[in-house]
């Protein structure tokens, strides 16, 4: 039995909704009003078929009427905000210096780092969320407990230490050669940890914080390592006028991370509003990824992400909280931002596209596609369990409620590989 066998093979019985292959052009999810799940002893689904009689002569979790469907993968949070959301100062850059920066000062403590990573770990079990890609601090203590807290909550994580060495409080800046060898002893300590369930990101929190050397850096260690890369791009206007002053040298903001190598196949571009064609171009010919945050730009005023420069190029698209701008952990408030999103730019979306997007599109997006996202057998058994009211019975009344009337659906269960981790 391998070292990430737990338990003997079992299913779980319950109506089910999950991604399914999608018609060119559109988004498709498979629906069972009564379906086994079935996972085997390393934490794989094996199946996931129409319950009969006899059909699985192992133990049966009967979840009735709750939907088995994937967990939620948030691919843009921040740790260290946990305790702010709903702070309303200002757009993004006053917002960072009134609220964001006084309280990430605050994870130099060590025990108070700890204390706020449990409760980060504790509300995205609850919201349904199995796996997330995490901006920690700029302290290595802190991001050494966030990564202690994903271990302890089994769930999913892919988190760095926030890289910033000019333009920003003292209590938050780290030289680069004390940052690069700090991040090189994450890497040691975490990535590939639990079985594989940890890694460790490249996060450069964004090109007006960071010097060209230490981006250049961060960039060697990424393809030493082959790690993801997250960071921001194109958020507001001010904030790409502020990388023009500072990197005079880059033709436009996404330039910036082109010319010291962070832009691959492996890199995260949160938010990307406020971005030309030629960026657009550039983004799809390196094979990166975009994350759509709609809570977090509706609440500081960002502006609205057009979803059709990234598909007309197929870009990648993940969803994500971007916690604490973002005022939820819960993804389907996020889903439902992203429609409002969409509604404002004359587009329109539908509630399938939207879970779709949220599990196996993110999943995509973060390089984990064939790992998790859907139900399908051979995948990892990251799923959960949500109950509805019982007057919503069909396909396309989950989908509603779950999305748009997210209060009346509540996550009952959650698993990774086959685990409980909530409740």
């Amino acid at each position: 039995m391998s070292a990430r066998s737990h338990r003997s093979p079992r299913a779980y019985r319950g109506r089910l909704l999950t991604p399914a292959a999608a018609p060119a052009g559109g988004s498709a999810v498979r629906f069972l009003d009564d379906a086994l799940l079935v996972v085997d002893e390393a934490g794989l689904i094996a199946q996931a078929l129409p319950f009969a009689p006899g059909a699985f002569r192992g133990p049966v979790l009967d979840l009735r009427p709750a939907v088995l469907m994937p967990g939620f993968i948030d691919a843009h949070i921040h740790f260290p905000q946990t305790r702010i959301i709903g702070s309303a100062s200002g757009a993004l850059l006053d917002w960072l210096e009134r609220s964001v920066f006084p309280e990430e000062a605050r994870f130099r403590d060590d025990g108070y780092a700890a204390l706020v990573a449990a409760e980060f770990t504790a509300r995205l079990r609850a919201s349904g969320t199995t796996t997330c890609v995490v901006f920690s601090s700029s302290c290595p203590g802190a991001t050494d407990q966030l990564f202690r807290a994903l271990l302890h909550a089994g769930l999913r994580g892919i988190a760095g230490l926030t890289l910033m060495d000019q333009n920003c409080p003292e209590a938050l800046c780290v030289p680069r050669d004390e940052a690069i060898p700090a991040a090189r002893d994450l890497v040691q300590r975490w990535h590939g940890e639990g079985h594989g369930l940890l890694e460790f990101a490249i996060t450069p929190r964004f090109a007006p914080s960071c010097s060209r050397p230490l981006m250049e850096a961060a960039a060697r260690l990424a393809q030493d390592h082959d790690l993801l890369v997250q960071t921001h791009v194109a958020e507001t206007p001010a904030e790409a006028e502020a990388t023009r002053r500072e990197h005079p040298w880059a033709r436009d903001y996404l330039d910036v991370y082109d010319r010291v190598g962070l832009l691959t196949g492996r890199t995260l571009l949160a938010h990307s509003i406020h971005l030309s064609s030629r960026e657009w171009d550039r983004i799809a010919e390196t094979g990166s990824s975009v994350v759509h945050c709609p809570d977090s730009n509706f609440f500081l005023g960002s502006g609205r992400m057009r979803l059709g420069d990234a598909r007309a190029r197929a870009v990648p698209v993940a969803l994500g909280s971007d916690v604490g701008a973002g005022r939820s952990f819960d993804m389907r408030r996020s889903m439902s931002s992203a429609f409002d999103n969409a509604v404002c730019l004359g587009d329109r979306l539908t509630p399938a596209d939207l879970f779709v997007v949220a599990t196996q599109g993110t999943a995509d997006a973060v390089g984990l596609g064939r790992v998790i996202g859907s139900l399908d057998a051979g995948k990892e058994a990251d799923f959960i369990a949500v109950r509805f009211p019982e007057h919503v019975l069909a396909e396309s009344e989950v989908l509603n409620h779950l999305v748009f009337a997210s209060e009346t659906a509540v996550v009952q269960r959650a698993f990774v590989r086959g685990k409980p981790i909530y409740p």
